[in-house]
């Protein structure tokens, strides 16, 4: 969850004098408290990144102080138990300190050091992700012919075509025993099959299901709660710190300018399209009144027709805008693209076989109750080109184009094709053009947050993301990497004009 940045914290940030606390509450799995360690780290690291689903890590020493410290199921240190770290700064005036929590960890390596002076115990610690991912197992159980009962939306290992998004997400958390989750509404459906080996994670099976349609994201956040978002632009976000305050904070700064992984224009393949044995072809149509007209003896009706069935169709005439299809001459459904929006013109071409998927939807003000959504050719296939007038490195201010080709198969129609080729060449482009700063402690900071500043190579005030960050408390400075917001790239334009 987002933290509600008060007038106090930016206070606490522009003392003279910083007095710092760590303090760390030992959890059960439930994530219920059973005790602190307060005062016994003497070093620690921790690091956010915005690019991956283990989104946080913690490595701390701390000093043993008895035998609970010992590895057993009833000392502190041991698979069931969670760490929830806090960073407390302490107020000058009113000697009170406010905490501020930074991420909710398991157990992952432990190093015991004895000496003659010291007995220290090292821990690595990874976010919740790590109980899922295959770090510390996270396998999905229960699978088989002798559970033909359950009623697990991946039953078989199989997450069957049609099925909600949302509701397979939520039931896998179910499954995983996760009780503390957002997931927002993609609003989509799983387009075909989803079947996986034996050994999946939950990770695993999460990351195909994002990865069906562009730019979906899913994490744990500082409190342990599973986030399950589109990826944010930040193009109505507030800036959370201005130039006043980061003037004040900011150490040292670096611009990085590097050419190695700029790419102004991305092609992206997805899913290879197959007609199986009960989805259909023709291999003529007929264009009148912006209708396309097809002839199958197999279909009686619209009721006939199966949701998602596949409709191969070779295409006689370029489309006008906004066409529409019909079966043997029943009422005419509208052509969506696979963004749910009317083709434009121009879309379908002369001679041409495409693919197309038919889908019964909820009936909406317009009284249109099914249609048939644009899926590609042969493969699915989107290209994007970065022509931003602000991008440095854009096709329109380099003069030429660099390319990066990459197969996408899970994404099973051209628009999503197309979507993630922006996404990607935003990417390599805009995400690219960095500053790196040293800084006052933070602690409160997120990952694709804004920021206003003024980098000193340049003087140009601008509107910064905050790409990831580190620190170390005993430092009391944290790196922090930033990439520029700009607004006119189409990542960003066009999601918040709802192309």
């Amino acid at each position: 969850m987002s933290y509600n940045i008060t007038q106090d914290d930016l206070n606490l940030l522009g003392q003279s004098r910083k007095t710092i606390h760590i303090k760390v509450e030992l959890l059960n799995k439930n994530l219920k408290v059973m005790d602190s360690l307060d005062g016994l780290i003497i070093n620690d690291e921790f690091n956010c990144a915005n690019d991956s689903a283990q989104r946080r890590s913690y490595n701390c020493d701390l000093v043993i102080k008895d035998s609970t410290f010992n590895i057993g199921k009833d000392k502190k240190v041991w698979m069931d138990k969670r760490l929830r770290v806090y960073y407390g700064l302490e107020s000058l005036r009113t000697k009170e300190i406010s905490w501020y929590r930074i991420g909710t960890f398991m157990y992952v390596d432990m190093t015991y050091k004895f000496s003659s002076t010291e007995r220290t115990l090292s821990l690595i610690c990874d976010d919740m992700m790590a109980e899922y991912d295959g770090t510390l197992n996270g396998q999905i159980g229960g699978y088989g012919s002798s559970n033909t009962s359950s009623t697990n939306i991946a039953q078989g290992l199989t997450i069957p075509a049609g099925e909600d998004i949302r509701s397979s997400v939520i039931a896998l958390l179910k499954d995983a025993q996760i009780t503390s989750y957002i997931v927002e509404d993609i609003e989509k459906e799983v387009p075909y099959d989803l079947e996986f080996s034996t050994g999946v994670t939950y990770c695993e099976a999460w990351t195909k299901l994002c990865e069906l349609y562009d730019s979906w994201e899913f994490f744990f956040d500082a409190d342990g709660t599973f986030i399950w978002q589109e990826i944010p632009n930040c193009s109505d976000d507030s800036v959370v710190l201005d130039d006043t305050v980061m003037q004040k904070i900011v150490i040292d700064e670096s611009a990085n300018s590097s050419f190695s992984g700029i790419y102004n224009v991305t092609e992206v393949w997805g899913k290879a399209l197959e007609l199986d044995r009960d989805d259909r072809y023709a291999s003529s149509s007929t264009y009148s009144g912006n209708t396309y007209n097809v002839t199958f003896s197999y279909y009686t009706s619209w009721d006939s027709v199966d949701h998602l069935t596949q409709i191969g169709v070779l295409i006689c005439s370029d489309n006008l805008a906004a066409p529409k299809f019909s079966i043997n001459g029943y009422s005419s459904i509208p052509i969506y693209d696979g963004d749910g929006n009317p083709l434009k013109a121009g879309v379908l071409k002369a001679n041409t076989a495409y693919v197309f998927s038919y889908r019964r939807l909820t009936v909406s003000g317009n009284g249109v109750s099914s249609a048939l959504f644009l899926l590609g050719q042969y493969q699915c296939y989107g290209k994007y080109v970065e022509n931003s007038d602000e991008c440095p490195f854009s096709v329109k201010n380099l003069g030429y184009e660099i390319l990066q080709s990459l197969d996408y198969s899970g994404l099973s129609d051209d628009a999503a094709c197309y979507n993630q080729a922006e996404y990607l060449s935003y990417k390599t482009t805009a995400m690219m053009d960095t500053v790196t700063l040293t800084t006052l402690v933070i602690p409160w900071l997120e990952v694709n947050t804004k920021i206003r500043y003024t980098p000193k190579y340049n003087q140009e005030t601008n509107q910064y993301i905050v790409k990831n960050f580190s620190w170390s408390t005993a430092n009391g400075t944290m790196t922090l990497t930033l990439y520029k917001f700009l607004e006119s790239f189409s990542f960003v334009y066009n999601r918040r004009n709802q192309k």
